[in-house]
């Protein structure tokens, strides 16, 4: 698996998909970039890392781990694609599996980009997706056929986390609604349709509401001038990057969490949020509501259009009167759709399929 090592959840999530597949008895390596080079082995799996480099280098250095390990089985995603699918190809590989999380709009790549990236994902033999909008876009913007497309979803390892301390400059107030954020700092994150609806529920209601964002990015000063302009300059927090159990504080200290993405393939904070039982208001953009059963919940009843300031202002109002969906519900969500054991038995099918 070639794959961002760090301490991040979607790494997490790599990396005990790994260990999983150690247990059932395969011999698994990881690669990745990063500051130096390194090697370890971790619960069984063999750990690669090399000093990221130029283009030439970068690419050298995929080719050498994938000659010196002779995988049958490659798993890439992001800027790792590329190379490990020709130098699979070259090598032989029997099996070469790109993991694609990226939806099309979310940045809109050139038209020879996308004539790049259709020409090396047709060496692949399984694209997998997060969500049916994505293997959509996989069949009808790459051009990769739908035999060759899996749709399957992520799990999260947050609850791994849940019991270690760390404290946010929050307002504990119980009077005060608390309003979640998290995400980065981009414009295609939509934070500004929460400030919106904030402008003006803050002169409808005389309780107090605060709006709290978790993330840095390119897009903090104009989100500062938005604030600025909406005169939310005591009612909006930025708190900046937070760890891991950083996050799990914002989000546990939240009455409720607003996601608000224009785009968003999957969408991990999603289920990082409804794995720890706490309420919602998601965007209908969002790629994991895919997976959720809509005849058997309402998805209206938690979910809005991200350009209706109006359908999240009604659904703010439940809980602003106290009425809002209960975080119960979120939870039972989580485990009657991303169930560990469901998804990673999809991943294995995968894997060793003929």
């Amino acid at each position: 698996m070639l794959y961002t090592y760090n301490k991040g959840l979607l790494s997490n999530f790599f990396q005990e998909l790994s260990g999983k597949l150690v247990t059932d008895g395969h011999e698994v390596s990881n690669f990745y970039f990063k500051h130096k080079k390194a090697f370890f082995i971790q619960e069984g799996i063999q750990v690669y890392g090399e000093k990221r480099g130029g283009y030439l280098y970068n690419y050298k250095n995929i080719y050498k781990v994938i000659k010196k390990t002779k995988p049958d089985v490659i798993i890439s995603n992001f800027s790792y694609v590329n190379p490990a699918l020709l130098f699979g190809k070259l090598l032989g590989v029997k099996k070469n599996i790109v993991w694609f999380h990226t939806v099309y709009e979310h940045d809109k790549p050139s038209t020879f980009k996308v004539y790049r990236k259709a020409l090396f994902l047709k060496m692949a033999d399984i694209v997998i997706a997060n969500s049916e909008i994505l293997q959509k876009e996989m069949q009808d913007i790459y051009g990769v056929r739908s035999k060759n497309t899996r749709c399957v979803p992520f799990w999260s390892n947050i609850l791994n986390y849940r019991n270690s301390v760390s404290e946010l400059n929050i307002n504990k107030d119980s009077s005060v609604l608390k309003l979640g954020v998290p995400g980065r700092l981009l414009m295609d994150k939509n934070h500004q349709v929460v400030m919106e609806a904030l402008s003006v529920l803050k002169d409808t209601y005389e309780r107090e509401i605060h709006l709290y964002i978790a993330g840095g990015g390119p897009d903090k000063s104009k989100l500062e001038d938005i604030v600025d302009n909406l005169n939310l300059q005591k009612e909006v927090t930025f708190l900046g990057v937070l760890s891991v159990n950083e996050m799990i504080v914002f989000y546990e200290t939240m009455d409720v969490l607003v996601l608000p993405s224009l785009n968003e393939a999957f969408g991990l904070v999603f289920i990082e949020a409804i794995s720890l039982g706490r309420p919602v208001i998601v965007s209908s953009k969002f790629g994991a509501l895919n997976f959720l059963d809509a005849e058997k919940m309402n998805l209206k009843d938690f979910c809005f259009h991200p350009n209706s300031v109006d359908e999240l202002k009604e659904l703010l109002v439940s809980y602003i009167e106290n009425k809002g969906i209960e975080g119960e519900y979120f939870k039972d969500i989580y485990k009657n759709t991303f169930d560990k054991k469901s998804i990673y038995k999809q991943i294995k099918n995968i894997i060793v399929e003929k």
